[in-house]
């Protein structure tokens, strides 16, 4: 398979690697963003592999966020893998995105059981029936699993997710089996509770580039709720340690994500930036400081669940033509019934209360 795919390039150049929290099994397909999980079988990926491949004059059925985020005129996953995979590599795997470990210490209000282990935690503490796996056992094997299957050689960016990834060692088994380091570029996406220890940062000085996104969705108390049970305090000072304390190839930036609660407040956020980071501070990615993202039909606080009244005060705010703005625009309103009885069930068992956290927004939701 030799062909490249140039209407989407990680359709031929990339693959994502997930164990699904609630389970043991390896499952692949193109990108993060892609809307479905296909089991790791060697048939199955052969087969898969030429479909992706050749899917070359149109978005699949499983690309429905890279869709939605051209439609609203943002800069989609697809375009962005567009410019950064080279041009002329037939079908070699460029990008290795990982989400083997979902060993986590926050239980994110939008997140849940298949990508976090504190998740898992709390709803066995809540439900006695339910079925509590906790995939990282498996890791090892998956890992040889996945480097027979893709030549790790050929691989310049490996993108490591979590649960989070500085709680575990296993991005560093990936990162000690590649060859020549100073042409890789890693990635992680963390929740910014934990700064690397030294003999991280030392390895990281043999990569030839280093990209770190920190989510954050608010401050203070607000993010505290969405981000549970992660102090704003703590974050905000690793933040400050990744600016000041990190070897000069390393670069980040802040991942928000939008949902119903927080879309009102994310210039709190901008402003916390703005005054801690200005566009020419070392390693701030292409002087970039935030990149917002949105919740769809994978989580209970998906976007579409914002009320049009809300959504009107949201393009007031944000402006019109902001990403968020866009998005709302573009999708149907969707009946928050089931967000709503998820934000009633775990409040409690929190002590948090999101009218109190988020007080702007409740009239919306009367």
């Amino acid at each position: 398979m030799s062909k490249q795919n140039l209407f989407c390039k990680a359709m031929s150049n990339a693959l994502s690697f997930r164990i699904p929290g609630e389970s043991n099994s390896l499952t692949f397909n193109p990108c993060c963003l892609y809307d479905h999980y296909i089991p790791f079988h060697p048939t199955l990926y052969k087969k898969h592999r030429e479909i992706f491949i050749n899917s070359d004059k149109e978005f699949l059925p499983g690309c429905s966020k890279c869709e939605l985020k051209e439609k609203t005129h943002g800069t989609s996953h697809r375009q962005f893998m567009n410019r950064d995979i080279p041009h002329g590599i037939g079908s070699d795997i460029h990008k290795l995105e990982l989400v083997l470990d979902t060993t986590c210490n926050a239980a994110c209000i939008q997140c849940g059981t298949y990508q976090s282990s504190l998740w898992r935690n709390e709803v066995a503490n809540r439900d006695k029936n339910y079925q509590h796996i906790q995939p990282e056992t498996q890791i090892d094997s998956k890992i040889d699993l996945i480097q027979s299957s893709v030549d790790f050689s050929t691989v310049k960016e490996f993108h490591f997710w979590g649960g989070e990834p500085f709680l575990t060692d296993t991005h560093l088994k990936f990162l000690n089996r590649i060859e020549d380091p100073s042409d890789v570029v890693i990635r992680y996406t963390t929740n910014g509770s934990i700064f690397p220890d030294e003999n991280v940062l030392k390895l990281w000085e043999k990569f030839k580039e280093v990209k770190i996104g920190i989510s954050a969705d608010g401050i203070d108390d607000r993010f505290y709720y969405i981000r549970w049970p992660l102090k704003w305090d703590k974050v905000s000072r690793n933040i400050i340690h990744f600016r000041d304390d990190t070897p000069p190839n390393v670069e980040y930036h802040v991942n928000c994500c939008a949902i119903p609660l927080n879309a009102l407040y994310l210039l709190e956020l901008v402003e916390w930036l703005d005054v801690n980071f200005s566009t020419h501070t070392h390693g701030l990615h292409k002087g970039k400081k935030i990149n917002c993202n949105f919740i769809r039909g994978e989580g209970t606080l998906d976007i579409a669940c914002t009320p049009m009244s809300l959504r009107e005060e949201i393009w007031k705010t944000l402006g019109e033509h902001h990403p968020i703005s866009n998005v709302l625009r573009e999708l149907p309103v969707k009946d928050p019934h089931y967000m709503l009885h998820h934000l009633s069930v775990w409040d409690p068992v929190r002590k948090l209360n999101w009218r109190e956290t988020f007080p702007d927004i409740v009239r919306h939701f009367e």
